[in-house]
């Protein structure tokens, strides 16, 4: 019997999540506003929300390894067709694969990006999305998939899996959800102020913002925001004229972008925070600062400050 991909593992291994999102799921009132709404509909659905525990025990057998549980999952006449039209019938099948497939490939990473979850009948469900398995040599694959589940008593199984080729979400596609800050803002407190310029740069793969600060302590500063296909979520990377740099992870979440901050100052010292920024609409943004620390020690919160666009939203060039 032929031995699934990393992929087909990681698929089948994850299907029944519905529960880990790509950071495209972003409140923006731009083109992607259709995407982003039906991405938040699915995860407030009822069936959506009934899938969250049957997948927790799921997880924990995946993490154990153990393929006797997860084939539990599958209906006993369960068929799986993966990317490369290879056929698997039946749930003594599927955990012979397991079997095999956590020995051949081992440290798989996986992110599950939800195109559609319907309720068919009140006792089948189908649910579509891409899949994107970053195994240990660190190639990333993606697949579309088609999920049949059937409600067999209490649970659901899984009685049809299909897999067909994807190409991987691209970087500047995922960055969708933030082109509206493109363009200057500027904000004004206790005697400072920030402007900001943020424009695309790398073929629109990546943001970069230029700032200057000015009032008590000044500053210059650029800040790459981009996707990290290997961790599957939005980074970016800040650089002051002082010396100081940093990093940071940006999650999406409830209508605020939560962007974790880790930072070496100028003098060496190092510095956390979790800044939280909100889209107001298209001309303004608030930010504030939470959970601070310098060496460990404990910081003040920066209050919420408002950010106000300073040009006009750029417009598409027109075609001739």
């Amino acid at each position: 019997m032929k031995k699934m991909k990393a992929t087909s593992l990681a698929v089948i291994a994850m299907v029944m999540a519905c529960s880990v999102v790509t950071a495209s799921v972003a409140a923006d009132n731009s083109s992607s506003g259709a995407q982003n709404t039906q991405q938040v509909a699915i995860q407030s659905s009822p069936e959506y929300q009934e899938t969250e525990e049957q997948f927790r025990k799921y997880q924990e057998a995946f993490d154990r390894r153990d393929a006797k549980a997860l084939a539990s999952f599958y209906a006993e006449d369960v068929d799986y067709i993966d990317q490369d039209g290879v056929k698997v019938k039946g749930q003594g099948e599927m955990e012979k694969l397991f079997t095999e497939n956590f020995q051949a490939n081992p440290g798989a990473k996986i992110a599950i990006a939800i195109e559609e979850m319907r309720q068919l009948t009140p006792d089948v469900r189908v649910n579509r999305g891409v899949a994107t398995v970053t195994p240990r040599d660190g190639t990333a694959e993606s697949t579309r998939y088609e999920a049949i589940l059937v409600r067999k008593g209490d649970r659901w199984q899984i009685s049809q899996l299909t897999q067909t080729a994807a190409p991987a979400p691209s970087a500047s596609s995922q960055l969708e959800a933030l082109k509206w800050l493109i363009g200057n803002w500027e904000n004004k407190d206790a005697g400072q102020t920030v402007e900001s310029k943020v424009e695309w740069a790398g073929d629109e793969n990546f943001l970069v913002r230029t700032f200057k600060v000015r009032g008590e302590a000044e500053t210059d500063g650029w800040e790459i925001v981009g996707w990290d296909p290997d961790r599957q979520q939005i980074r970016s990377w800040i650089f002051d004229s002082n010396g100081g740099f940093g990093e940071s992870s940006w999650s999406y979440d409830d209508g605020h972008w939560l962007i974790r901050a880790s930072n070496v100052l100028p003098d060496g010292s190092r510095s956390t925070a979790e800044n939280v920024l909100t889209k107001v609409d298209d001309n303004q943004f608030t930010w504030e600062s939470r959970n601070r620390t310098v060496d460990g020690g404990s910081q003040p919160p920066v209050s919420e400050v408002v950010v106000h666009r300073t040009t006009s939203i750029p417009q598409p060039a027109s075609s001739h």
